[in-house]
């Protein structure tokens, strides 16, 4: 076994990168290679260097550290994955349930060297490459049932599963999230903003004012400029520009 360990540290916040390459420094054998802000600055630099492991955040702009376990099965490269995270109950839930490891922010020296002694450990004992790993699909498969979005509100924050929204609808500075099984609840939170967090899952910005859930999108009325959405029985036509009806047309 190769007596450096090659990291890699994947994070958009950089007093974060900048603590987990101090704590892992104190380390003798570890060698940072690397610091990412993204999954696809990061995708070229586990290409670039092949490292031994990854520090890997998990929301981060642009696509979330699960995208980039995904983009890492259809390859051959197998860097071991330690998820790093701010407290997120449900993406932990499918971490330990596929036997992730992983670190909770802030991290201290003692949570680096912990993480370090069973990599140690594992490597030892060989270790299999990401796109073979039953875990992997296990934990791709766990995330559909505990991934939940968490939106701001006024008096707190709203947890929300992408298949729960049918459509949102912008309201001045904040949006209102359209439910089939619930009563509407509005969020502190741009369409803008909003857009950007549903940007994983199957949803299109259809007007200035209205994003769908392409899941129930059921029929497309150019004529009269609406989509219509359909889940559960319950019926909801929005509006929509005549450019993007006709871009879902093809998609």
């Amino acid at each position: 076994m190769n007596s450096t360990i090659k990291a890699i540290i994947v994070d958009d916040e950089p007093n974060s990168r900048e603590m987990i390459d101090f704590l892992l420094k104190a380390s003798k054998d570890v060698q940072v290679l690397d610091k990412c802000d993204n999954i696809t600055q990061a995708f070229e630099s586990i290409k670039t260097y092949n490292p031994d492991i990854v520090f890997l955040d998990i929301e981060m702009p642009g696509g979330s550290g699960f995208d980039l376990v995904q983009m890492l099965r259809e390859t051959s490269y197998n860097p071991t994955i330690v998820f790093v995270t701010a407290y997120n109950q449900f993406a932990i839930k499918a971490i330990k349930y596929a036997a992730f490891d992983y670190l909770l922010k802030p991290i201290d020296i003692d949570d680096i060297n912990d993480t370090l002694t069973r990599f140690r450990e594992k490597q030892k004992n060989g270790k299999e490459s990401i796109a073979e790993k039953p875990k992997a699909d296990l934990l791709l498969e766990q995330l559909k049932g505990f991934q939940k979005i968490k939106f701001n509100m006024r008096n707190g924050v709203l947890f929300v599963a992408p298949d729960d929204i049918v459509w949102c609808e912008a309201s001045g500075s904040y949006t209102v999230i359209h439910f089939h099984s619930r009563k509407d609840e509005v969020i502190s939170v741009s369409l803008k903003d909003v857009e950007h967090l549903l940007k994983p899952y199957p949803f299109h910005r259809i007007s200035r004012s209205a994003i769908i859930n392409l899941k129930y999108l059921t029929k497309i009325d150019r004529r009269n400029k609406v989509c219509v959405v359909q889940k559960n029985g319950m019926i909801f036509k929005v509006t929509g520009s005549p450019q993007q009806l006709k871009l879902l047309e093809n998609i």
